[in-house]
């Protein structure tokens, strides 16, 4: 991602969404929506805070907001059966 263009928190990945991450990171590359991952995942305290923090936000450039959020609601309802096993 380019630094001068802005970018917005579209989502907070949960454990119950892990398994369709790959999916989603799939969907916006084909539709060249480029995303960026910030873990919130913690080594020092293995990962004790992700019930309360998540996993990590899904942030996307601004201009791609709106059709990234669409992709991803689809996404997500779609997967719903498979997200929560």
């Amino acid at each position: 991602m380019h630094e001068q263009e802005e970018t917005v928190k579209i989502f907070t990945l949960e454990r119950e969404h892990e398994a369709v991450f790959p999916l989603i990171e799939e969907a916006f590359a084909r539709e060249g929506i480029a995303m960026r991952f910030q873990s919130k995942f913690d080594t020092a305290y293995d990962g004790i805070f992700v019930p309360q923090k998540g996993l990590g936000h899904i942030y996307v450039f601004k201009k791609d907001r709106d059709k990234a959020l669409a992709l991803l609601k689809n996404i997500l309802k779609e997967n719903r059966d498979y997200s929560s096993q």
